[in-house]
């Protein structure tokens, strides 16, 4: 076998190595949005393509027992994931940013109109070599309409980049703003592949370019949503459980810090009342009022459970944190609009860093206080 072949299944291998692990850390994990599944499909997806561009190495030049038919099924599977993986990659940015429109059946089926057109010039291909051949010594060789392949599933990349774009420019929220810009820059690679592929026959660098783009999202983006609350789309238990850690692990100093908790009152009342689907929008609202009062401040804001959410904070700025909650909530019971009147409990601790390994004495002195507020 020729040193580059060598290379290349090396690389594959690689590859899937890397995806088999951010397959393993992910399998089990929901933030309750769909983004999470369709990430892990994406792997698995794109796991399959390494395997098939692999047989094409082995296959490709060598003769045996059927081995030009093999060729011919090998190399057109391929070309299938090719669009389909693109396509999964569509529907995971947008569920990003328009995630109950690429739910609607009518909308996905639309969507899914380039791997139609994609798998239907896959069965002419057999015949009119729109893609590829394979010739007598059971070579591939790529057509010179080869190209169709990629303006098919142009859309599936521009469509997302120009999401991302226009959310960048209107986002007044950081988080909003950094998340584009890192999906943005996601694309990079896997462009320069396809362009290198393009430009230079026999060089094969899309797949593995396309495994370091689920790496980055792996690393940077994907481990964050873990931590997000999916109602709220604040910070969850998770998130809370780390933020201890680090608060044990890095108590040291005197500077003061404090912890906020906060409970919605007679809030099992207005899901008897409301119903749950009520109660999940006040459950939103409180989390807009939190944002609020937490804006521009340094903190660590989530929900905890239930109805009772946190704020990691300096003790500088504790007190500025509840007044803006409470002038918030009275904002929000002034609205015009039907709503049920709202009422925080708020209980806060103290506490130094080098008090930090008190971990549990500082949270059930907020905890208590929330709830001897509940009572006044």
């Amino acid at each position: 076998m020729p040193m580059v072949d060598i290379l290349y299944l090396q690389v594959n291998l690689i590859g899937m190595v890397i995806l088999g692990v951010i397959i393993m850390n992910q399998q089990n994990m929901d933030d309750g949005t769909g983004r999470q599944r369709a990430f892990i499909f994406l792997n698995y997806s794109t796991f399959i393509v390494l395997i098939l561009d692999s047989a094409m190495w082995l296959i490709n030049g060598k003769r045996f027992l059927f081995s030009i038919e093999l060729n011919w099924i090998v190399s057109s599977i391929y070309y299938f994931f090719n669009g389909f993986v693109v396509f999964v990659w569509y529907v995971y940015i947008s569920l990003f940013f328009n995630q109950k429109r690429i739910r609607e059946p009518k909308y996905l089926l639309i969507s899914s109109i380039p791997v139609i057109l994609n798998t239907i010039f896959i069965l002419l291909n057999y015949k009119y070599n729109i893609y590829f051949y394979i010739n007598e010594s059971n070579t591939y060789i790529r057509s010179p309409y080869f190209l169709i392949s990629v303006f098919i599933v142009i859309p599936y990349i521009v469509i997302p980049f120009v999401a991302c774009l226009k959310l960048y420019q209107r986002a007044e929220n950081i988080v909003e703003k950094k998340d584009s810009i890192l999906i943005m820059k996601i694309h990079i690679l896997p462009i320069i592949g396809v362009l290198v592929q393009v430009l230079f026959y026999g060089i094969s660098l899309i797949w593995i370019c396309s495994v370091l783009s689920l790496l980055f999202i792996f690393i940077n983006f994907q481990n964050k949503r873990i931590s997000m609350d999916p109602l709220t789309q604040l910070n969850n238990r998770h998130q809370f459980d780390i933020c201890l850690q680090n608060i044990q692990r890095d108590g040291v100093g005197t500077e003061s810090h404090s912890i906020i908790f906060i409970d919605v009152d007679k809030f099992k009342a207005i899901n008897d009342k409301y119903g749950h689907v009520f109660g999940d929008k006040v459950l939103i609202s409180v989390a807009g009022i939190l944002r609020k009062a937490c804006e521009k401040e340094e903190v660590v804001l989530g929900r905890y459970g239930g109805d009772e959410f946190y704020v990691f904070c300096k003790s500088s700025i504790r007190g500025k944190i509840i007044n803006g909650i409470s002038h918030y909530v009275n904002e929000y019971n002034r609205a015009d609009d039907f709503r049920v009147a709202l009422s925080l409990s708020i209980g806060s601790s103290d506490f130094k860093g080098n008090e930090a390994n008190r971990v549990k004495d500082i949270l059930e002195r907020a905890d208590k206080a929330m709830y001897e507020n509940k009572l006044k």
